[in-house]
């Protein structure tokens, strides 16, 4: 019995110290997974979060729904416009992010999208002591300015969505967010339908 204890006792301790992070790294180097529908990216100019949820439960839909927050990593401030930002298909197309004109035509045909999606996100605040701003690409008709870009740092974190017309549909199978810095690449891969499940 006491020898039992003891061996209870000391897988517990080698748990704790070993740490309790949920983190799943992922075959991506620099990518790993927090839970079923959020990928964390850590590199040397960003760090960020992915949720997914959204998208990967409903395929066949004209638009794809991201959630994205973005915080400079240690010591580092970086824009991000709008044309670097982009996905790349299961089939291997890519498909820049919406323009402000795009989103504002198809809003009308979005706004049932647009809060389904809402009550299905996962929350993304990963980052502490940091103080959260928007990231402003997209704004409805007749409530607020978009921009082309948006600026962090390792002091604040942007959080908003990010919209991608599909001609065809969002297809099942593998799909990347890419995001192109001045001095780095990220890709982000995630999957939509078949293989969430």
């Amino acid at each position: 019995m006491r020898v039992q204890i003891l061996t209870a006792t000391t897988v517990l301790l080698a748990a704790v110290t070993t740490g309790c992070s949920s983190a799943v790294p992922t075959d991506t180097p620099g990518v790993e997974r927090l839970g079923a529908a959020v990928l964390r990216y850590q590199g040397p100019e960003i760090e960020a979060v992915l949720g997914t949820r959204f998208a990967a439960a409903n395929p066949g839909i004209d638009w794809l729904l991201l959630d994205l927050a973005v915080t400079g990593s240690e010591g580092q401030g970086v824009e991000i416009e709008r044309e670097k930002l982009f996905v790349r298909t299961p089939a291997g197309d890519e498909i820049l992010l919406a323009s402000q004109e795009e989103f504002s035509a198809a809003y009308p045909g979005l706004q049932s999208t647009i809060a389904r999606a809402s009550i299905a996100a996962d929350p993304l605040d990963y980052f502490t002591g940091r103080m959260p701003c928007a990231i402003q690409f997209f704004a409805a008709p007749g409530e607020g300015l978009s921009f082309d870009m948006v600026s962090v740092n390792d002091r604040r974190v942007c959080f908003g969505r990010l919209f991608f017309a599909v001609p065809r549909g969002v297809q099942e199978g593998r799909w990347m967010l890419g995001i192109d810095l001045p001095e780095s690449k990220i890709r982000i891969p995630f999957p939509i339908g078949q293989e969430t499940r």
